[in-house]
């Protein structure tokens, strides 16, 4: 983390404290707990040479259930019990997946500038979260709407709450399983068909792990 993302996070924290969000450091994100799990707050950034060289960040938005991430997590895609308690259900990148169609959600911050920006940038991404952000998470506290979200177009390597295939479908069936059980037996079918088509080299690794998937989640048994 960059001088100038150090004080984006010092000038967020009186911002996002009164929504309920506190800066872990050591994760480098911002959380608020939930009764379900937590809402989560972070950012990618790069650097680039544009306007004599600036900071561009895009906000990231996440919601964690510790009901899915208790199954998920048994399969053996994170490791570490520390990474396995900070890991999502629902993760957004609004750069490429905005939340309203059309609208830029990067901030840039310019070396020439850069204290000024980031207040612009402090100020914008609080808004962002205090509004539209809050409209996501109130969504996707729900598992009902995380099922739903996360199985919306199932053939596709990208989607805008999971931007990773195979991973989307072991939640997808997941967050069924609890949220709307009588699916879990087609989306299971699709996926596999799906990953044979377009992961045809690793469809035995994913058909290993929906299986175990389904094991977990028949057994009733959580880590």
């Amino acid at each position: 983390m960059n001088n100038a993302e150090k004080l984006l996070v010092e000038k967020l924290k009186p911002l996002l404290s009164p929504l309920g969000f506190k800066w872990v450091r050591a994760r480098d994100i911002y959380i608020r707990q939930e009764e379900y799990g937590f809402s989560s707050f972070c950012w990618a950034s790069h650097s680039t040479q544009e306007e004599g060289g600036r900071l561009e960040i895009t906000p990231v938005l996440g919601v964690r259930h510790h009901v899915i991430e208790d199954v998920v997590n048994q399969l053996g895609l994170v490791y570490g019990d520390e990474n396995k308690r900070y890991t999502a259900t629902v993760e957004q990148g609004l750069g490429y997946f905005p939340l309203q169609a059309g609208k830029t959600y990067t901030q840039y911050v310019r070396l020439a500038s850069f204290e000024f920006d980031v207040m612009q940038s402090a100020t914008a991404l609080a808004g962002i979260l205090g509004e539209e952000g809050s409209e996501f998470f109130e969504r996707y506290s729900s598992l009902l709407a995380c099922s739903q979200g996360l199985n919306n177009q199932i053939e596709s390597k990208s989607h805008p709450l999971c931007n990773n295939f195979p991973r989307r479908a072991y939640y997808g069936i997941a967050t069924a399983w609890f949220a709307e059980k009588e699916r879990v037996p087609d989306l299971t079918d699709r996926y596999l068909r799906f990953a044979k088509e377009a992961l045809p080299s690793q469809y035995e690794q994913i058909e290993k792990k929906v299986s175990q998937l389904i094991s977990v989640l028949d057994a009733g048994v959580v880590a």
